[in-house]
């Protein structure tokens, strides 16, 4: 009874050992992946800001402000949606000079299933 009971702890601490391991090693891949596609990406962006840097700041590039893109529904209130969409964008971007140029609605984008989810999980219950 000794043997199999000591026999049984040793392949559970190896089946431990081994799969703590490989979690280890994956996880070192993920990081490593993460951290090569993240340098790609943001090569360019460090050669436009390392280009900026001796002009005046009015000459800088500037990143164009993002354009709020909201689907109106049918029968509202054209000013109290604007009033909402406003405020939307304002409390996420922090009213750091932002100004709102157009709302228009959105292009359909996607398949029929897409829509169809869409719609069945913003529905008012």
């Amino acid at each position: 009874m000794g043997d199999n009971f000591s026999l049984s702890i040793t392949i559970l601490l190896t089946g431990f050992s081994v799969v703590f391991a490989v979690l280890l090693i994956l996880i070192g891949i993920i990081k490593l992946y993460g951290t090569v596609i993240y340098r790609i990406q943001n090569k360019k962006s460090v050669k436009k800001a390392s280009r900026n840097a001796d002009l005046p700041k009015v000459e800088r590039e500037t990143l164009p402000e993002p354009a709020a893109v909201v689907e109106a529904a049918p029968g509202t209130d054209d000013d109290e949606l604007i009033a909402v969409i406003s405020a939307a964008v304002y409390s996420v971007y922090s009213a750091s000079s932002v100004r709102i140029k157009s709302i228009r609605k959105a292009q359909d984008r996607g398949s029929a299933w897409r829509s169809a989810g869409l719609s069945d999980n913003v529905r008012p219950f």
